[in-house]
């Protein structure tokens, strides 16, 4: 009868036994050891130390240098966001907060002449250097368009453009949107490339108008406009405009329920009333209460009021 493979492999492993030598001397163990045990000085053991410090410092120089050009890159992006400021025809007002020292969330407020102001607001995919050095690299274009007083779907245009002949190798996209405010016309006319689309709070809280984006991504194809790449609307004094990144309106719940962007235009809804400058700090903190868990996100806020 043959033995099955479960009996093989319970057989018994034979055990062969040594006798001790009669003189430890001479173990043929103890020869190996005392053949191969390392022989190392003190001059030697302090040569090591020494080397071991000394590559700790070149790693404590190194961090403290990576982390000095972080503090300087994000100095950098604060320096090219817009200051608040209070025209006679508009009030202006921006939040930003990072995730991390630096990111891909950029805007900006500039006059093109004493009548047109733009805004614009971008978020480049990704978090980091890389996307904010693309930021910063194309805050240059976006402010020569405006410079010229491009209408806004040529800026969108213009700013494609760039990205597609420059930055294609670094794969990364980023949604845009511009608006130009006529203050001498009180209109607003606005071209979106994949950017959420910001909202227009009627004075008082009247009602709530969505802007939104007509064009696909910056970035993802060269000819990117479509039929009706620019919409306007009218204006009144009392009318607030709200542009924010996805940061906002994507924070999500303990259920992981969105805000999305009709639980942000009905905060904007709620601070109809207060005074501008207050209003982004009142969105920020009611944003904080629906969140659950840390910030996944960068977050801007670009709020506006018609006077």
């Amino acid at each position: 009868m043959r033995e099955s493979t479960s009996e093989k492999a319970a057989q018994p492993v034979p055990v062969v036994r040594h006798e001790p030598e009669e003189s430890a001397a001479a173990s043929p163990s103890a020869d190996f050891a005392t053949n191969v045990a390392p022989s190392v000085s003190g001059n030697e053991v302090e040569i090591l130390r020494r080397r071991v410090l000394e590559l700790e410092q070149t790693l404590a120089h190194a961090r403290e240098h990576l982390e000095w050009k972080r503090q300087l890159a994000a100095q950098v992006q604060r320096s090219l966001m817009p200051n608040p400021f209070r025209d006679p025809r508009i009030w202006v007002d921006v939040r930003y907060e990072s995730i991390e020292d630096v990111g891909g969330d950029y805007c900006q407020v500039r006059f093109s002449d004493r009548n047109r102001l733009y805004f614009t607001i971008s978020d480049v995919t990704g978090h980091g250097v890389g996307p904010a050095l693309l930021a910063a690299c194309l805050s240059s274009e976006i402010r020569y368009s405006i410079l010229y007083g491009r209408e806004p779907r040529e800026v969108v245009r213009s700013l494609n453009a760039v990205v597609c002949d420059h930055f294609s190798a670094t794969n990364l996209y980023l949604t845009f949107f511009v608006a130009c405010v006529d203050l001498a016309e009180r209109t607003v006319t606005w071209s979106g490339a994949g950017h959420p689309g910001p909202l227009l709070v009627r004075r008082r809280g009247e009602s709530v108008l969505t802007l939104d984006s007509q064009n696909p991504m910056i970035g993802i194809a060269r000819d990117i406009l479509v039929a009706k790449p620019e919409h306007t609307l009218p204006l009144e004094s009392g009318d607030r405009l709200f542009f924010y990144t996805d940061g906002l309106p994507e924070t999500c719940d303990a259920r992981g329920k969105r805000l999305e962007t009709a639980g942000l235009a009905e905060i904007a809804l709620l601070a109809a009333s207060r005074d501008l400058f207050d209003v982004a700090d009142f969105v920020f903190a009611r944003v904080a209460e629906h969140q659950h868990g840390p910030s996944t996100d960068d977050r801007t806020l670009l709020v506006a009021e018609v006077r």
